[in-house]
């Protein structure tokens, strides 16, 4: 549901729910269309990076270890 009512929302969310959607998140969605790690990883890889921030301080900090060996 595209409301910023939570009780709208988590209505909406069980009726779908109800009707037999799966629920997930963006990053669960992202992943399965991807399905292959080996085809584009820099491509999903950018689209994390740019929406978890968690997820770009892990690659900054991997990025940085493995550049000095």
């Amino acid at each position: 549901s595209g409301t910023f009512n939570e009780m709208t929302r988590d209505a909406a969310w069980r009726r779908m729910e109800a009707a037999g959607a799966q629920l997930m998140t963006w990053f669960g969605v992202a992943c399965e269309l991807h399905r292959d790690w080996r085809n584009d990883i820099e491509g999903l890889a950018a689209l994390c990076s740019n929406h978890i921030p968690d997820y770009r301080n892990l690659m900054t900090s991997y990025n940085a270890l493995t550049a000095g060996k």
